[in-house]
């Protein structure tokens, strides 16, 4: 179905050489209070690892295969941008483990129980969908008395004692009503039912609060376990001039999303004094969601929707990767079809910048950094996005980055994706504020 490698890059020499040690195996140790979407992962808090972006959330829910055949997920379709479901396999390797991702399933991809799908036609009130999670060789809950409308070919299958169930969640509409459910798309979350491989069924509740703490430090010690210490230098980069390149095979241990591709950059070891990092590209066409439009509808000034999701993120390169801050599709301002992005070390937007030129803080001084473009579904007949950088030139990644690989291939990046490719430099500060992107291009060549 879809392929994607998640380009946040955070673990070893080789996927071989992430093989992590089982800190944690039982699923009590993830959901103690035995419910449903006991954990969550997102931009704020300590539950703010594996990189999430400003816009997205991530509800997760362990599944034990061992215990049960089947986990069937029932719902309301949300308000949202987009949201999918996939299924992170933990696989033995060497002397610890990794993780696999199967065939995940994506908003327009759930046939409906009832009602409409408004991923895939406009109008009406959002139906009800039903997805389930199957352990391999073992029949849908179909054929044990689940009423057959709500199992439709909504199946993930997998194969592991231990899988991961994740629900990405990006751009929920504005919410008029104020349900307090706005991160959740105006709707509950799904209720989750478990059948053992007696038949017998069991419908779990749902969690609240969500994050329990010592639920969410044994999923960070499974998946960034803390006896690894993985030191980083960046190094120094060789000219002003920053590339971005696209990851081949990043670790599992990230979980990597399959409906998307990304660009990653290295600023370098440390902050360059007196300077700032300016970004300029040509933004893809997105739809307007957040303000009512469906999905197949661009958002106003593009012609086309391009891409259901785009953002860039500056990350902690540290264990476990952290987002400092985004520019999302929905909040970046453009300069009639381009995005001019800058990164300094003011604790606020500072005051020099322009009201068209979008900031992003450097964040801890202490921390090394990395800078991610997140490109989600784009349109088949969108030949510019990340995914052509990713088919044409991907590099190798190994820890710690190597900056050489990412400078060779970047100009073949370059050339894939055209415009919409984000060109990246250090500048300094009195030249962007004396001159903007341009004075700074002609200062770093």
């Amino acid at each position: 179905m879809k392929r994607m490698i998640l380009a946040l890059a955070i673990v070893g020499a080789s996927c071989a050489a992430f093989a992590l040690p089982p800190s944690v195996e039982s699923v009590d140790e993830f959901n103690s209070r035995d419910c449903g979407w006991p954990l969550l992962l997102s931009p704020e808090g300590p539950a703010n690892f594996q990189g999430p972006d400003d816009a997205a959330r991530y509800w997760i829910m362990p599944f034990d295969t061992t215990q049960y055949r089947a986990m069937t997920i029932h719902g309301t379709y949300p308000h949202i941008r987009y949201f999918a479901f996939a299924a992170y396999e933990v696989v033995a390797k060497g002397t610890g483990h990794d993780f696999e991702v199967g065939d995940p399933l994506y908003d327009a991809e759930i046939t409906p129980d009832q009602g409409a799908n408004p991923f895939v036609q406009p109008g009406g009130s959002n139906g009800t969908f039903t997805v389930e999670i199957l352990r391999a060789g073992f029949a849908s809950a179909a054929n044990a008395g689940v009423d057959s409308r709500r199992v439709s070919v909504n199946t993930i299958s997998v194969t592991a004692d231990l899988v991961w169930i994740v629900m990405r969640a990006y751009v929920p509409d504005a919410d008029a009503s104020l349900t307090g459910k706005s991160l959740m798309g105006g709707v509950p979350l799904p209720s989750i039912t478990l059948t053992n491989y007696s038949g017998a069924k069991r419908t779990l509740g749902t969690c609240s609060p969500i994050n329990k703490w010592s639920d969410l430090m044994a999923l960070g010690r499974h998946l960034f376990p803390p006896e690894i210490d993985l030191p980083v230098d960046e190094g120094t980069p060789a000219s002003n001039r920053l590339w971005f390149a696209s990851p081949q095979k990043p670790p599992g241990n990230l979980w990597p999303n399959p409906d998307g591709k990304y660009l990653m950059m290295l600023p370098g070891r440390e902050y360059q004094a007196g300077r700032v990092i300016a970004i300029r590209a040509k933004a893809p066409g997105f739809p307007d969601t957040f303000n009512g439009s469906a999905i197949w509808e661009p958002a106003r000034s593009f012609r086309a929707v391009d891409m259901r999701y785009w953002a860039m993120c500056n990350m902690n390169l540290a264990w476990p990767p952290s987002v400092v801050a985004c520019a999302t599709d929905l909040t970046t301002r453009l300069q009639g079809q381009e995005y001019t992005i800058v990164i300094t070390d003011d604790r606020q937007r500072p005051d020099w910048l322009r009201p068209n030129v979008n900031w992003l803080p450097w964040g801890d001084v202490q921390y090394p950094k990395f800078v991610v473009l997140r490109n989600i579904l784009p349109s088949a007949d969108f030949h510019y996005a990340a995914k052509e950088a990713w088919a044409a030139c991907p590099f190798e990644y190994t820890f710690p980055p190597d900056r050489n690989a990412i400078d060779v291939v970047g100009p073949c990046a370059q050339d894939a994706m055209g415009d919409y490719y984000p060109v990246a430099l250090w500048c300094d500060k009195s030249t962007f504020v004396a001159g903007g992107f341009d004075a700074c291009l002609r200062e770093g060549d």
